[in-house]
């Protein structure tokens, strides 16, 4: 069986038809537009792996009106932690929510696994507000629901309510803000064969796709400062 990792949202609360599909931001948890983002680590890394860490969320920063700050440990309101137990973010602001003390952005990934920098971007893309490109109602993906159910409960150990929350069902945008649906978005789960009814399979994305650029580029829209004519 082919290695997939599988990273999960911090919430509380794919046969392509002809309909156009989209991905998904949270409107009501994007940050303030033009604001700065604080990140910072929970503990010191190596300059090595921080200066990594950190090129590697910045890929996101072309593409949105933040800015992005690096703060003292644990001081950031993104707080990422590292050789955690899973991955997962909060979703945007729901980030300001939990407790100061803890992180808000778990990598579980190791730092030398090919799959390190995808998952972190991936992570950072919630961090941003982006959620599941998978989950829009539209996405039309021939599930065989046995088949995920077995995998995400006996292989990743999940809980009915994390598979459905990650899986299938949309739960933590009040509103939301749909770009068009991309099946190599940073955002969207592979989906292997083996959890789909015919030959259906979507790879894991290694990198930001044009339609993740113009999803975010829609959140944080640039803001024109126009010179007033005397």
């Amino acid at each position: 069986m082919l290695h997939y990792t599988f990273v999960k949202t911090c919430s509380r609360n794919f046969t392509s038809g002809r309909r156009q599909k989209r991905a998904i931001a949270c409107s009501n948890r994007l940050w303030d537009n033009a604001s700065t983002l604080t990140f910072s680590f929970t503990k010191y890394l190596s300059d090595e792996l921080a200066y990594r860490v950190e090129r590697i969320i910045r890929q996101w920063e072309p593409y949105v009106s933040l800015s992005f700050a690096q703060v003292e440990p644990g001081q950031g309101q993104i707080r990422i932690a590292l050789n955690g137990d899973e991955n997962w973010s909060a979703i945007g602001t729901e980030a300001l929510e939990l407790d100061p003390e803890a992180p808000t952005l778990v990598i579980q990934t190791a730092a030398q696994d090919p799959q390190f920098e995808a998952t972190l971007l991936h992570e950072f893309g919630h961090a941003l507000g982006f959620h599941h490109a998978h989950l829009h109602p539209d996405a039309n993906i021939p599930w065989n629901m046995e088949a995920v159910y077995t995998h995400f409960k006996d292989i990743e150990g999940w809980s009915n309510d994390e598979i459905e929350a990650n899986i299938f069902r949309l739960e933590s945008c009040d509103n939301s803000l749909r770009g068009e649906y991309d099946s190599q978005s940073i955002m969207h789960y592979p989906v292997p064969n083996f959890m789909t009814y015919g030959n259906f399979e979507i790879a894991f994305n290694m990198k930001l796709s044009e339609r993740d650029k113009r999803l975010a580029r829609q959140s944080y829209p640039a803001i024109v400062y126009r010179a007033q004519v005397i």
